[in-house]
């Protein structure tokens, strides 16, 4: 789901690679898989505790499931975008409650790489036309 949210964050002419990867994630893939997806991606970089597992996965299903439903309602992509960042700020709120400040830190800091990687790749793809 980070990911997605990262996708949009693109603008300009990487606004239509990551628009393609985000239909292709939201059509893909269902709410159930991506929040499992993220939930061991999360266990493996922030060390999550098992008593912060479940908590965890609940969180990522119920806002996989809220950004399917702002994907699937369509509309603009920037009114799209718009409904999409507030979904994932709202999840961001949650999982600061769940998560110790070290693990919080880290994972705003792996938001902040996948976004760098993001723009990267559509750098090279823009630069090798």
């Amino acid at each position: 789901m980070m990911i997605m949210v990262l996708v949009t964050l693109i603008a300009g002419p990487r606004a239509v690679h990551a628009q393609n990867k985000l239909d292709k994630l939201m059509t893909e893939t269902t709410a159930e898989e991506r929040a499992e997806m993220q939930t061991r991606n999360m266990t493996e970089k922030l060390s999550l505790r098992d008593d912060q597992k479940p908590t965890v996965q609940e969180i990522n299903l119920r806002y996989a499931r809220k950004m399917q439903s702002v994907y699937n309602a369509g509309g603009g992509k920037l009114q799209r975008f718009r409904k999409m960042k507030g979904v994932s700020d709202e999840k961001d709120g949650e999982l600061k409650k769940v998560l110790d400040a070290s693990q919080y830190a880290a994972y705003e800091k792996n938001k902040e790489e996948m976004k760098s990687a993001i723009k990267e790749k559509a750098k090279e793809k823009r630069d090798n036309r």
